[in-house]
C-alpha cells in the first residue's frame, strides 16, 4: 500500500510517472510493454515518459553494486573540519581518493561528511593514515565505523 507521506515527497510527478518509476524500481530491465500492459497504457506512452524523465533530470536508470558482494567489509563515515580557505582543495583531493564514495557539504562544526568504503580495517587505517591525513586543509576528522546496517532503503518510492 502506498504511503502518502512518501507519495507527497514526489509532487513533481504525476500519478502516471509515479507508477511507471515504481515499477523501474523494482526491476530496471521490465519491458516498457510490460509496464504498460500493467498500467493500460500504450508501450509508446511508457517509453515516451521515461525518455521525459531522463531528459528532465528526474529519473536515471542505473546500476548500482551491492558493497558487501564486492568485497567490501568496512563502511565508515568521516566527518571532516576544513579550514576557511581550503574547502575546494580538500574537495577536489577527496574526489581523486577511490575509497571515498559519497561527499557532502553540511552545516555545523564540521564541513564535509564522507562515506568511504575498504575491505578491512587495514584498508580503512592505511586510507586514514596515507591518504586522509595528508591531505592539506583538513583541521580535524571525526571517524565513525558501521556496525550493523539496521534499515538500509535504495527504493526512494513506495
Amino acid at each position: 500500500m502506498e504511503n502518502a507521506f512518501q507519495r507527497s515527497l514526489y509532487s513533481e510527478l504525476d500519478d502516471l510517472d509515479y507508477q511507471i518509476v515504481s515499477f523501474l524500481q523494482d526491476n530496471a530491465r521490465i519491458p516498457f510493454t510490460q509496464i504498460a500492459k500493467e498500467l493500460g497504457v500504450t508501450e509508446k506512452t511508457v517509453r515516451l515518459r521515461v525518455q521525459q524523465m531522463q531528459d528532465d533530470g528526474m529519473l536515471s536508470l542505473v546500476g548500482v553494486v551491492n558493497p558487501i558482494k564486492a568485497g567490501i567489509r568496512v563502511e565508515t563515515i568521516i566527518f571532516i573540519a576544513v579550514s576557511n580557505t581550503k574547502l575546494d582543495d580538500v574537495v577536489a583531493e577527496l574526489q581523486e581518493i577511490p575509497e571515498v564514495r559519497l561527499i557532502v557539504l553540511t552545516s555545523g562544526e564540521y564541513q564535509l561528511m564522507t562515506q568511504v568504503f575498504t575491505r578491512n580495517q587495514e584498508e580503512l587505517s592505511s586510507f586514514i593514515m596515507d591518504k586522509l591525513n595528508k591531505i592539506d586543509g583538513i583541521t580535524r576528522t571525526n571517524v565513525i565505523m558501521e556496525l550493523k546496517v539496521l534499515k538500509s532503503k535504495l527504493k526512494f518510492i513506495r
